[in-house]
């Protein structure tokens, strides 16, 4: 029996060194080479879930041809209520792995860096913005700081059902960006003249912003609602849109929110892919825009590639041993 040569060593990642090294500029433009790659049909992807006693497994699978990479993402729920994280990248043309990288972080950061893409490309990103952000936890933390990036934010505004978590979250928001946000009680205080509205909350099944709630504001962004059960936007906001962009086909039938949208009468055929948006040019919000995000294996898969590009160039995270060989007959 004799084993083929061995690969070069596949490199490993943990979150600490994402935290440490990747940067919001590398999160949107991973973010948006998925984008694109899915639009011009250059991504397979698909997903499973296995649930088991106490907790499940979920896989997120993808191929992205434009980058010659395959892998995925998988995460689960133990029984101890915690939940863990990795995505494995491998090179398209030989099979060896190119590396893991432990992703506690990267679903935040692929996350709020491709709503970062979609709204700069639909907004004036030279204009003062006053930017309300529905939810205060660390997704809504992510948000304000990838749109900083693309923004001119000249007032934040934070709006959740506890008081404690608003207040954490305007710290924060000034330890991290520096900017200054204000707190309300009532979300009507923090709609109120908004130019974007972000949302993103866990709210257990419940809808949090309704039509009226929103029917004067420009942008919406919303990336909470991402299983047929969640929920986030009433259905006549995608509904009544002018104009509705996703990050991937995927949310039509696994956002609860576009699936009573669809009820409410949403023309599947006028829902604009993310990475079409972008590939015809700066489109400006002339009336009410929603972009709705539910996350894809892609948007992970590259952004996990990106980072071991990072590593590999600036030397961080660490070689491992080689995690296969190819197959041999015995």
């Amino acid at each position: 029996m004799t084993l083929g040569p061995a690969d070069p060593d596949p490199l490993h990642v943990d979150s600490v060194a994402v935290a440490q090294h990747i940067t919001w500029d590398i999160a949107r433009t991973a973010a948006r080479e998925a984008a694109l790659a899915r639009a011009s049909g250059q991504v397979t992807s698909q997903r499973l879930t296995l649930p088991y006693a106490g907790g499940w497994m979920r896989l997120m699978a993808a191929e992205v041809s434009a980058l010659g990479i395959f892998g995925y993402k998988e995460f689960h729920l133990a029984p101890d209520n915690s939940v863990r994280y990795c995505v494995h990248v491998f090179d398209t043309a030989s099979g060896r792995p190119l590396g893991t990288v432990d992703a506690a972080l990267v679903t935040t950061l692929r996350t709020a860096a491709t709503a970062a893409v979609a709204v700069g490309h639909l907004m004036d990103t030279g204009a003062p913005t006053r930017l309300a952000v529905v939810g205060s936890g660390a997704e809504a933390l992510a948000g304000v700081a990838a749109l900083n990036g693309v923004l001119t934010l000249d007032d934040v505004r934070v709006t959740s059902r506890r008081e404690a978590n608003r207040t954490a979250f305007v710290r924060e928001v000034a330890q991290r960006t520096g900017l200054t946000a204000t707190a309300h009680a009532e979300p009507a205080a923090a709609l109120e003249g908004a130019d974007l509205v972000y949302a993103a909350t866990n709210s257990g099944g419940r809808v949090v912003l309704h039509g009226a709630d929103v029917m004067d504001i420009p942008v919406i962004a919303s990336i909470g609602s991402t299983l047929p059960g969640q929920r986030e936007l009433g259905g006549e906001i995608l509904a009544g849109a002018a104009r509705v962009v996703v990050d991937t086909p995927d949310v039509l039938h696994e956002s609860g929110d576009a699936l009573e949208a669809h009820d409410r009468g949403l023309d599947p055929d006028r829902v604009e892919l993310l990475g079409t948006a972008l590939r015809q040019g700066q489109g400006k919000a002339e009336a009410m825009t929603v972009y709705k995000s539910i996350g894809s294996p892609e948007q992970d898969l590259v952004l996990a590639a990106a980072i071991l590009d990072s590593a590999a160039a600036r030397g961080f995270g660490r070689r491992i041993a080689p995690l296969s060989v190819p197959k041999v007959n015995l």
